[in-house]
């Protein structure tokens, strides 16, 4: 490999005159044609032509323009896959690397957590918007208080969603009757097999009685199978990571339904696809 003191030295030779090119290529081993573009690059350039010029393909510059919408979706909590989908819509082609190099310049990048063992699993979901609503509890440890909802299993629609002092039978009716009043009702509703939707000694109670009396099917998700309420589980880390730059958790739930694309809905809403989907 040739180094900045070796094209000097070839330069000299040059000079000289005392040798010709193809001499002075085998005392460095290398072609008389690369003896002449050396000889070429210093008269075009000087001495500082003669130094090492960096391998690979030229990184292109970042447009301001294109660091400023990057930076804007990122004030809103998106990771890098979501900011590439926007500024694909609005027209704009970027890589994720260079979106991960803009975060990096303004300390806004979070590094990615350690990968553990990927299982295997089905993804599934209903056909249609109303056709499944699942519900849980979620302990907020910032708060001191228990986060329960209804969430749409198509379209991701949270229908309706509350921080609760207990994880009470009444809480979940409630919230239920709540979210139908805006969204109308489920055919059918999925829990785990807490207290609150479940008699462990095999006789009813007043949440099935409730489902029964408004013509809704409720659904038990299968034991030790988190998985089954997963959208439910999804919601707890958005609510998590996300809810802290509103100012309260109806603004929250406002922008997560109307506002806020979903990577799994095609960077759609969940209003959006959750209208598009529902089946009259």
């Amino acid at each position: 490999m040739l180094t900045f003191k070796k094209r000097v030295w070839i330069v000299k030779q040059k000079k000289r005159g005392q040798l010709n090119d193809s001499e002075i290529a085998v005392s460095q081993q290398i072609t008389r044609r690369a003896v002449q573009k050396i000889w070429v690059s210093y008269r075009q350039g000087g001495l500082e032509a003669l130094h090492e010029q960096p391998r690979g393909r030229k990184v292109d510059a970042i447009p301001i323009a294109y660091q400023q919408e990057i930076l804007r979706w990122r004030k809103k909590q998106y990771g890098i896959h979501k900011i590439r989908a926007m500024l694909q819509q609005d027209g704009i082609a970027i890589s994720k690397q260079k979106i991960n190099k803009v975060l990096r310049l303004h300390q806004l990048h979070a590094p990615a957590p350690e990968k553990g063992k990927r299982y295997d699993y089905i993804r599934w979901e209903r056909k249609h918007s109303n056709s499944l609503w699942q519900t849980d509890y979620c302990w907020i440890e910032k708060l001191g208080c228990w986060l329960t909802g209804w969430l749409d299993d198509h379209s991701r629609l949270l229908a309706s969603a509350s921080y609760v002092t207990e994880a009470t039978t009444e809480n979940s009716i409630n919230l239920f009757e709540k979210g139908a009043r805006k969204f109308g009702l489920p055919r059918e509703t999925l829990s785990d097999r807490g207290t609150q939707y479940y008699n462990p000694l095999g006789e009813t109670c007043r949440f099935l009685e409730h489902m029964k009396q408004r013509k809704v099917k409720h659904i038990y998700a299968s034991v030790k199978k988190p998985t089954t309420c997963g959208k439910m589980e999804r919601f707890w880390r958005t609510h998590n990571d996300e809810r802290w730059a509103f100012r309260s958790l109806g603004r929250f739930i406002e922008h997560y339904n109307y506002s806020r694309p979903h990577m799994s809905l095609g960077y759609k809403t969940p209003y959006e696809v959750w209208k598009r989907d529902l089946k009259v």
